[in-house]
């Protein structure tokens, strides 16, 4: 099951509409299989490795964006899909990541 995770300050508001936008996202084109949670930013680098996309609503640190490099981890820009702008951007970099896992 590939596994994608959320990240804001709290891990509560922004990050769980966000989350919410993916599901949705990915219920609309069938796409099953794939676990969407969100966290907050203090507690990201510890539960990091365990996921395969990693989506951002703050710009990654260099220790965040060193996790999601070494792990393979794809990172993709949340602030898209928060505000609806470009959100085809992430979405399509979201199936991307999801279509080389499988392959």
């Amino acid at each position: 099951m590939a596994k994608i995770v959320v990240a804001c300050g709290s891990g509560v508001a922004t990050s769980e509409t966000v989350v919410g936008s993916i599901k949705d996202f990915l219920d609309d084109h069938n796409i099953s299989g794939v676990e969407v949670e969100a966290t907050d930013f203090k507690g990201l680098a510890s539960v990091l490795p365990k996921y395969d996309v990693y989506v951002w609503i703050a710009k990654p640190t260099q220790e965040i964006q060193d996790i999601c490099d070494s792990h393979g981890i794809v990172d993709v820009n949340g602030v898209n899909i928060l505000t609806g702008n470009n959100a085809e951007d992430s979405f399509r970099k979201i199936i991307w990541a999801l279509q080389q896992m499988a392959s």
